[in-house]
C-alpha cells in the first residue's frame, strides 16, 4: 500500500504573508512539508516556518529576495538530489539567462548542471519529484524568451520520467489560479501562490 503526502507548495507571490499565524496554522494543519520553486523572499520563507513549523524545500527564482536573512534551516536543493521521508526529489533553480544576473542560465549551462546529478538520477529508486522555477519548453510557458521553459527538461521527463513536477516563474491572473498540464505519467503543476497538492508513493 502506497504512502500519500500533503504538500503546500508556493511561489513567485508572497499571498501567505498577508494571514496572521492563528489563521496560517488552521489552514495547514495537516500538511507533511512545504516546496518553493523560488521568486520568494528569505524572510517570507522564514515566516512561514516558524508558523507552520514544517520542512521547507527550495530552489532559487531568477530573483532572489532578502538573500542576507539566514533561511540555513531550510532545505535548498538547488542543483541537487536529496532523498527526503521516502522521496526522491530533484531540484534546479533559476530561469533562463536574459541579463546575465544570477540564477540565469543558458541551455548548456543547465544540460551541464544536470548532467552533474546523472549518478543519483541512475542509481537508486526513481524520481518521485521534480522542482524547478521555470518549467519545461512549450509546458505552461510563453513565448517572451525570459519566460520560456527549458528544452533540456523534456530529457528529464522522457528518461527519468517523474511522478510530480512543481515549478513557479510564469506567473498567473491569481494565486487561486491552476495551472497544471500531464505529460505521461508526470503531473506539472504551476505553484504560483500557494496550492496544497496530494502525492501518492506507490
Amino acid at each position: 500500500m502506497g504512502k500519500k503526502y500533503k504538500i503546500l507548495i508556493i511561489s513567485d507571490t508572497e499571498i501567505l504573508g498577508r494571514y496572521p499565524m492563528d489563521k496560517l496554522k488552521k489552514m495547514f494543519s495537516d500538511i507533511d512539508f512545504i516546496i518553493s520553486a523560488g521568486d520568494l523572499g528569505n524572510d517570507y520563507l522564514d515566516y512561514l516556518f516558524t508558523t507552520l513549523n514544517k520542512d521547507i524545500i527550495y530552489v532559487n527564482g531568477n530573483h532572489v529576495h532578502k538573500k542576507g536573512h539566514d533561511i540555513s534551516f531550510c532545505k535548498n536543493i538547488d542543483g541537487k538530489i536529496i532523498r527526503y521521508k521516502g522521496l526522491k526529489i530533484f531540484g534546479l533553480g533559476g530561469s533562463k539567462k536574459y541579463s546575465y544576473q544570477e540564477n540565469q542560465y543558458s541551455e548548456f549551462e543547465m544540460t551541464q548542471r544536470i548532467i552533474l546529478n546523472l549518478g543519483y538520477l541512475f542509481w537508486g529508486r526513481k524520481l518521485d519529484i521534480m522542482v524547478t522555477h521555470t518549467p519545461p519548453r512549450r509546458i505552461n510557458d510563453r513565448e517572451d524568451f525570459t519566460h520560456q521553459g527549458f528544452e533540456v527538461f523534456h530529457k528529464i521527463l522522457k528518461y527519468f520520467k517523474p511522478k510530480l513536477w512543481i515549478h513557479g516563474h510564469i506567473h498567473l491572473v491569481s494565486h487561486m489560479d491552476t495551472q497544471e498540464t500531464t505529460i505521461g505519467d508526470t503531473r506539472i503543476i504551476n505553484a504560483y501562490g500557494y496550492k496544497v497538492i496530494e502525492y501518492m508513493k506507490n
